[in-house]
């Protein structure tokens, strides 16, 4: 418990030291839920195939065109087996090893609507895997298509003659790219992901329409994910888990949050989780066997959240196969 009191007060002082102003990407609350949404390195980490559905909707009963994202997304590892037969020229059949079980892959097919702006599209992800001794150190590539689009139904403008008016309902294709990395021990972890590599330009319309939107630029993203897991002495069935994420945009706005989780016998976990922006959610968790079943709920006491009925977030996820025997201290809630 020392090692809680010493480390929250840096993750508090880092998050609060940080303010965000303005993110492109979607955000989640139960980041700790599934971090290959944020981190390609996570993909196959634990050796298991996971699905993994999301849905999220922000500022309930503000207006009927808020903030939401779906998605489904995939992973898994390529396990290597013991031995392999092989059989040479001679017809003589020789015992090899095969691939050390480094490679895991991952796919997420999304729809994201913000306001007018609609995102749609997949990402497939390439992660390899190195043992350090006990711990793993994780590398992840991903490369992102996905058609850009502003909603003729949802943009209302001012100004009819507004340059923008040309590329209303008009849609085009990025291409995006990103990378992460993951160090992870029996006990904590930390990782770093850069999204929007490419800050691609989205140009949407033909030239001349273009001009009205040039400042419509991707900006790249960074995330810095870490957390701890405790088990008091007094009890082997509960577990304290620390963690916190921070968002850092090109123009320097930062978000953060900062959660205190506890996990009751591996199977119910509870929650709170601090945002920068002013926001408190609550969290809640449910295994059954191999299937996960996550809430989480947001109000915020300042700014649009405090006119709405808060955001709302539900995530379902799905473990196939046993854990490998050098993975099975990854199988974390």
């Amino acid at each position: 418990m020392k090692k809680l009191l010493t480390i929250i007060p840096i993750l508090l002082f880092l998050n609060i030291a940080l303010r965000s102003e303005a993110q492109q990407l979607p955000r989640f609350s139960q980041y700790y839920f599934n971090e290959f949404l944020i981190n390609p390195a996570i993909a196959g980490y634990d050796g298991r195939t996971i699905v993994n559905l999301s849905a999220r909707k922000q500022w309930v009963g503000f207006s009927d065109n808020t903030p939401q994202t779906a998605l489904v997304s995939a992973q898994t590892r390529l396990l290597k087996h013991p031995f392999d037969i092989r059989t040479k020229r001679s017809g003589q059949r020789i015992y090899e090893k095969r691939s050390e079980g480094r490679v895991g892959l991952g796919a997420i097919v999304y729809n994201d609507q913000n306001g007018a702006i609609h995102r749609t599209g997949a990402q497939f992800t390439y992660a390899y895997h190195i043992f350090v001794r006990d711990n793993q150190l994780s590398f992840g590539l991903t490369g992102n298509l996905f058609q850009y689009r502003i909603s003729k139904e949802d943009a209302v403008l001012k100004n009819p003659d507004d340059p923008l008016n040309g590329v209303i309902g008009k849609s085009t294709l990025v291409p995006d790219a990103a990378l992460g990395f993951n160090y992870m021990t029996p006990k904590w972890h930390v990782g770093f992901a850069a999204t929007q590599l490419f800050q691609s330009n989205l140009k949407i319309g033909n030239n001349a329409e273009f001009q009205a939107t040039d400042d419509l630029r991707l900006r790249r993203h960074y995330f810095i994910l870490a957390d701890y897991l405790f088990e008091p002495v007094s009890s082997t069935k509960w577990q304290i888990e620390p963690s916190t994420i921070l968002n850092l945009n090109e123009r320097m706005q930062v978000q953060a949050d900062i959660t205190l989780k506890a996990i009751y016998d591996r199977k119910y976990s509870f929650g709170l989780s601090a945002r920068t922006t002013g926001d408190f959610i609550v969290l809640l968790g449910l295994r059954y066997k191999d299937y996960y079943f996550g809430y989480s709920f947001d109000y915020g006491l300042k700014g649009i959240s405090s006119y709405s009925y808060g955001s709302h977030e539900i995530t379902i996820a799905a473990k196939f196969g046993d854990t490998a025997r050098r993975f099975r201290w990854l199988d974390r809630y």
